[in-house]
C-alpha cells in the first residue's frame, strides 16, 4: 500500500471524527432546543441556555479548521505522489471536509442568532428574517455535505 493511501486514509478517519462530533452537537442542539420537551423545559427555567448550545457549536471551529488545514497541507505536499484513484477520492474527500467545515460554520451563526434572540428585548437586533435565511442557508449546507458524502461513499473502495 502507497504511503499516500495510507494518509488518506488516515485523513479520512480524522474527517468522520470531526463528523461524529459534529453530528453529536447538532443533535444536542436539537434536542435541547427543538422539541416540544425543550419548549416545556424553557417555561419552566429548566432549559440549556442558548449561550451554551453556542459555545458547544463553537468548539467544531477550531476542531474542523485543524482538519480542513491538514487536508490542504497533505493535498499541495503529495498531489504529485498520488495515483489516479487516490487522487479522484482525495479531491472528494477535500469536497466533503470544506462542505462539513461551511455546515460547521453555518450552524454557529444560526446559534449565535439563536442566543442574541433569546437575549430579547424591543430592541433586539435579530430580526425573524435574519434568523430564517440562517436557518436556510444551514438547511442547505446540510444537504451539500450530505450529497457529497454519499459520493464519497461511493468511491472509498478506490481507497479503501
Amino acid at each position: 500500500m502507497s504511503n499516500c493511501r495510507e494518509q488518506i486514509k488516515n485523513l479520512a478517519y480524522s474527517v468522520n471524527d470531526g463528523l461524529t462530533a459534529y453530528i453529536t452537537i447538532h443533535d444536542k442542539i436539537f434536542k435541547e432546543a427543538a422539541t416540544f420537551k425543550s419548549f416545556l423545559k424553557n417555561i419552566f427555567g429548566r432549559a440549556v441556555p442558548m449561550s451554551q448550545l453556542l459555545q458547544d457549536a463553537e468548539t467544531l471551529i477550531p476542531l474542523w479548521n485543524g482538519i480542513t488545514e491538514k487536508i490542504v497541507l497533505f493535498g499541495r505536499d503529495a498531489n504529485s505522489s498520488m495515483d489516479e484513484d487516490e487522487r479522484y477520492y482525495f479531491e472528494i474527500l477535500s469536497r466533503y471536509a470544506q462542505a462539513v467545515n461551511e455546515t460547521v460554520v453555518a450552524l454557529v451563526e444560526r446559534q449565535r442568532l439563536l442566543n442574541e434572540r433569546s437575549k430579547g428585548g424591543h430592541d433586539n437586533s435579530v430580526s425573524w428574517k435574519v434568523y430564517q435565511d440562517a436557518e436556510r442557508t444551514y438547511k442547505s449546507a446540510i444537504q451539500k455535505y450530505m450529497a457529497i458524502g454519499q459520493e464519497l461513499n461511493n468511491a472509498g473502495h478506490l481507497v479503501f
